[in-house]
């Protein structure tokens, strides 16, 4: 968002539901499908208010059964309309997989581009003292589904833009939010403005060494930009924003100038989103030295103290960029 443009600060949930107030307004195909997304105005009052304009007809209430919503929100795009559907707890998401990535994800393909489902898969992501099934970050499954776009915006403007963009994809889209954003603030243009997807944004600029991230480990990752500024290390701190597609070309010249990568997210490390970045970038940047940081190899704990441990957090990413920059200054030549 440019510097000059009017803005308003709207929390991260308002964002949501003002690109989704545009977009039915804009579209009277849209439907809205969820568990308590109707009256109650959504598990995180990211719904609040458009049940009272769009009523019970385009914002549905639906049962605790996750694979009928997403089948049936695939069904509705299928058939010409366009639909929504929120999962409560991206754990769940699991659930809804075979209508997802079996049938929207693959329909274009199936019938030679002249069928497509235009569905959003709305999921929240994430650990906040939920416990071991409500605090999962898979977003990693899902990138590598033919057909399905994922994005995982972190701030209010990203969650409006990127919305904006998935409510007018031909195809289906996973958006993924995390609960730490809800209570979150940010400047959000006043002007409708939708973001590309596959466009990676430049958080804080470097020299040093480059920290890709997403969703909430944005976060700490600035955090430990801070510290280290004060030990003379300029950290360059990308959000991905876009997991499918990857703004390769942004993650690639960044690594170019710093010559260092540090990937973190608060997914697992096996068959992460980190092990997709590095590894395209070494495609690119052979010589760049890349380390990796995400969660523990364990369940998430609902215990506050148990589930600090397994997840990054500043101080542990500050540590993981030292070690980094230590092992390139220290390499012994060829």
């Amino acid at each position: 968002m440019s510097a000059e443009a009017p803005a308003t600060r709207l929390f991260f949930r308002e964002a949501i539901a003002r690109a989704l107030r545009e977009e039915m307004r804009a579209q009277p195909d849209l439907l809205l499908l969820g568990q308590d997304i109707g009256a109650f105005g959504g598990p995180y009052r990211e719904f609040a208010g458009l049940h009272a304009e769009f009523g019970g007809a385009r914002v549905r209430d639906t049962p605790v059964a996750e694979a009928g919503m997403v089948a049936l929100g695939v069904g509705v795009a299928a058939a010409g309309m366009r639909a929504l559907v929120s999962i409560t707890y991206m754990d769940f998401l699991m659930l809804a997989l075979d209508p997802l990535v079996n049938y929207a994800a693959k329909l274009r393909f199936k019938t030679a581009g002249q069928l497509r489902a235009p569905v959003v898969v709305k999921t929240t992501a994430g650990a906040k003292g939920q416990g071991v099934a409500h605090s999962q970050c898979i977003e990693a499954w899902m990138m590598g589904v033919p057909g399905l776009k994922v994005v995982a915006p972190s701030c209010a403007a990203d969650a409006y833009g990127l919305l904006k963009t998935a409510l007018r994809e031909p195809g289906p889209v996973l958006f993924i939010d995390h609960k730490r954003l809800f209570p979150t603030a940010g400047l959000v243009p006043l002007a409708e403005a939708a973001i590309p997807f596959g466009s990676a944004r430049i958080l804080r600029p470097g020299r040093d060494v480059t920290i890709s991230c997403h969703s909430w480990m944005t976060i700490p990752c600035l955090e430990a930009a801070a510290l280290l500024a004060a030990e003379g290390v300029a950290c360059e701190v990308v959000d991905l924003r876009s997991l499918a597609p990857l703004d390769l070309p942004t993650i690639t010249a960044s690594v170019a100038r710093t010559g260092a990568l540090l990937t973190v997210e608060e997914g697992q490390l096996t068959c992460g989103v980190g092990a997709e970045v590095a590894f395209q970038v070494r495609e690119v940047v052979p010589a760049a030295r890349v380390a990796r940081l995400g969660a523990a190899a364990m369940p998430v704990s609902s215990n506050p103290v148990l589930e600090a441990a397994a997840l990054p957090d500043a101080p542990r990413i500050a540590a993981a960029i030292r070690r980094l920059l230590h092992s390139q200054t220290n390499r012994t030549p060829a």
